[in-house]
């Protein structure tokens, strides 16, 4: 009788190690903010991470836009880029890594750009020449925040051991959509970057999540998604995309 409950709550304390949340994530400053869309899939083109660690049902996130670094990751990357993480990160075969799409909850992008109502261009060249040469820049050159509707996708780690996901501050996710003629297609492959030196695998440790945000993509082509990380394909979602997509594929 003690080995069978001992038994069970061991396999109770496993099962709720594992349960999934889908946690309702909590930005910073976005709210009454009016949304942009867009159509470009490349748009925002790195996947950065908002948010790395053990599971909550709430989280507070601020938006972060690094492309090749960042603070919350510095416990999770690896420090050497040896043989076997290169293997690990090529093959990405998981056994037990689950992605969740949610585009019921709402997780704003930003673009941050030069206001351009607030000062002429050549005053910019003008600032960034005085900054080159050493000097201090006398106007301060104004700047704006656009918002992007968009959705988060979480990836849970519900193995025994650190798992490589991506790198830099980029997970390593493609998008797939389902064709006209009912067939899978990938509409990009996961991201690069142009110069490797100094970037860093991802780990993501187990019982951690990693959440990135995703931009809701408008088309002339309505659909299903989802999103694949080497073998391990999400949950699929409706929405819609232009057609001419459907036949791209950047190697």
């Amino acid at each position: 009788m003690k080995i069978y409950l001992s038994f069970l709550l061991i396999l109770n304390s496993m099962l709720y190690s594992q349960r999934i949340i889908h946690p309702e994530y909590i930005c910073d400053n976005v709210e009454n903010v009016a949304l942009e869309k867009t159509e470009d899939i490349h748009f925002f083109y790195y996947k950065q991470i908002q948010y790395i660690g053990t599971i909550r049902e709430k989280i507070n996130v601020s938006y972060n836009d690094s492309e090749r670094y960042s603070d919350i990751l510095e416990n999770n990357y690896k420090k050497t880029n040896n043989d076997s993480l290169n293997k690990e990160f090529k093959e990405r075969h998981y056994d037990n890594i689950k992605i969740f799409v949610d585009t019921n909850t709402l997780t704003p992008l930003i673009q941050t750009k030069i206001d351009y109502s607030k000062i002429t261009e050549a005053e910019v060249e003008a600032e960034v020449d005085k900054i080159n040469d050493g000097q201090a820049s006398t106007k301060e050159i104004p700047q704006q925040k656009i918002y992007y509707d968009g959705f988060p996708v979480t990836i849970y780690n519900l193995e025994t051991r650190e798992r490589i996901i991506g790198f830099g501050n980029n997970v390593a996710i493609e998008l797939e959509a389902l064709g006209k003629d009912n067939l899978w297609k990938k509409i990009y492959n996961f991201r690069k970057y142009n110069c490797g030196t100094g970037i860093r695998y991802i780990a993501l440790k187990p019982n951690e999540i990693a959440t990135v945000f995703e931009p809701r993509i408008i088309g002339n082509f309505k659909t299903k998604f989802r999103y694949r990380l080497g073998n391990i394909i999400s949950n699929e979602f409706e929405g819609s995309i232009n057609d001419n997509y459907l036949n791209e594929l950047k190697e």
